[in-house]
């Protein structure tokens, strides 16, 4: 992310999405690196889960139990897959995504690249895949995917930033709630984990319905969005 890339959200922002509202914070936002979610009604990758008795018992306690470890830091904690982390959360899956705190509203902005075919395609497959309901067709539909990344990446690397080519640049905000229902942002740091200088940082989003998630950021949006310098 870029102070340009920052700038070209807010003034989109302020054309599309504002209607008014003034932006008093913003961040860079991304996914942990491995993270796992510790939601009831989700499995460990975010999934739905089997809509069984012994798996609604499970997780009527398991939800609340928070662990880190090898397999990969709780990424998103709440009670039912539609809490507020859970959106947060798989908002900012996607490049160039970044959090926005208005007076009135919290929500997750992302610029999408007219230029990048990929993400429609990548959901084409993924549904045919979830319709077929088999191996063979998971499998193809595994190949497909990395056929179109692959091509993609080609043509990406190949392009100007995004910055550079304001002409394609499209706003889209995939999270959008009323500021109320942020509860507070804390600093997070990966146990055992040394930060370097220039190296990424990691905040706690978490929200009146308890439920959490945590983003990777930079220096500056640690301190937009918590105050903390070091």
């Amino acid at each position: 992310m870029t102070p340009n890339e920052g700038a070209m959200v807010a003034e989109l922002a302020g054309r599309h999405w504002l209607r008014g509202d003034q932006i008093q914070t913003m961040a860079a936002a991304a996914h942990l690196d491995v993270d796992r979610y510790k939601v009831a009604g989700l499995d460990e990758n975010g999934h739905p889960r089997p809509e069984s008795m012994g798996e609604r018992a499970a997780d009527a306690v398991g939800w609340m139990i928070v662990e880190d470890g090898p397999a990969g830091y709780v990424a998103v904690r709440g009670g039912h897959p539609r809490c507020a982390a859970v959106g947060l959360y798989q908002a900012a899956r996607f490049d160039h995504a970044w959090v926005v705190i208005t007076s009135h509203r919290v929500a997750v902005l992302r610029l999408r690249d007219l230029q990048n075919t990929e993400e429609g395609a990548v959901e084409e497959i993924l549904e045919q895949a979830r319709q077929e309901r088999s191996l063979g067709g998971a499998l193809r539909g595994l190949g497909k995917i990395v056929k179109t990344s692959a091509t993609e990446f080609v043509k990406s690397a190949r392009r100007p930033p995004l910055t550079e080519r304001p002409q394609d640049a499209v706003l889209d905000c995939p999270f959008d709630v009323p500021r109320q229902v942020l509860h507070s942002i804390v600093r997070w740091k990966q146990p055992m984990v040394p930060e370097f200088n220039g190296g990424p940082r990691f905040v706690q989003v978490q929200f009146t319905d308890d439920s959490w998630a945590r983003l990777k950021t930079d220096q500056a949006g640690l301190t937009a969005l918590t105050g903390a310098q070091q």
